[in-house]
């Protein structure tokens, strides 16, 4: 399932806008969309999801117009998760992932085998078996971002989009989430998400887009686009570039703000290796399906 923009410009009137945006979306990988607040990686993903309409150019779902497609047929394709999990929330863990099968489902065929199927697979690949009986509002965050990705992987998308999954999570249940959605790669499933903390971006994106004022700055394999004249200029922070303990990643380490006005050192590109710092249906106007 091939995702792609090309000359997208999209906004909120008068107000911020991406503009003359070029990109492909790598199948069965996973790419972070970074960049400092404002740069545009919200306002991306949700035109990307069909959130948001185009005011030119197009997004490209398998080479057809995405705005142009039914939206029922869209979320069997592509599933978005943003950042605030409010509405439905007078359900548990498991009527909550059900409402995901809203696009499969028609008046005469619902709770199928393929909806019980798909359930069960998406609560399981959340790690969320065990809790599927409880009420979402006594959920932890860590957990209640999990039961919403759960939802969307119950639509069975091949291409899962997340704006700043790990939110609000300590680095424990960053690390737990991001272990999680890494293993979605092995069933198909395309994931592109925005992120903040490029050292986790480093470790778990193959692919990164930088963004800066609303334009792609940088955009491809993690470790030719994360370096540290990229990161000095994009986020105005100095940086240097360690090896993962455990892998031959390289990992970004910001460790100061940039002097503006006075030139700077360029910090050395890696140190001996050492231990690593540490489209969504709308809820509320779907059918139960109980």
């Amino acid at each position: 399932m091939r995702l792609e923009a090309r000359n997208l410009t999209v906004g909120y009137g008068d107000q911020f806008r991406i503009e003359g945006v070029d990109l492909v979306i790598e199948e069965r990988r996973i790419t972070g969309l970074v960049g400092p607040n404002g740069a545009g990686k919200s306002t991306l993903l949700k035109a990307l999801s069909r959130v948001l309409k185009p005011e030119r150019g197009v997004v490209l779902l398998d080479g057809e117009v995405l705005h142009s497609l039914p939206g029922r047929e869209v979320a069997k394709k592509l599933a978005f998760v943003g950042q605030r999990l409010d509405g439905a929330l007078d359900l548990s863990v498991e009527e909550l992932v059900y409402r995901g099968r809203f696009p499969h489902q028609t008046l005469l065929h619902r709770d199928t085998k393929r909806d019980r199927e798909a359930v069960e697979w998406a609560l399981g690949a959340m790690k969320l078996l065990e809790l599927r009986a409880r009420h979402i509002k006594r959920l932890s965050h860590g957990e209640l971002r999990r039961a919403w990705t759960a939802m969307a992987l119950a639509q069975r998308p091949e291409i899962l989009l997340l704006d700043e999954p790990t939110a609000f999570l300590d680095i424990a249940h960053q690390f737990e989430l991001l272990d999680l959605l890494s293993g979605l790669k092995d069933h198909g499933v395309t994931i592109v998400m925005s992120m903040h903390d490029l050292r986790l971006a480093s470790i778990y994106c193959q692919r990164v887009i930088a963004m800066q004022n609303g334009r792609i700055v940088g955009s491809g394999p993690t470790d030719e686009v994360l370096t540290v004249d990229l990161i000095r200029e994009v986020f105005g922070v100095e940086a240097e570039v360690r090896k993962h303990p455990a892998t031959d990643r390289r990992i970004p380490v910001p460790y100061a703000l940039v002097e503006r006005g006075a030139e700077s050192q360029p910090a050395p590109e890696e140190e001996e290796p050492h231990e690593a710092e540490a489209a969504l249906p709308d809820p509320s106007d779907q059918p139960s399906p109980h």
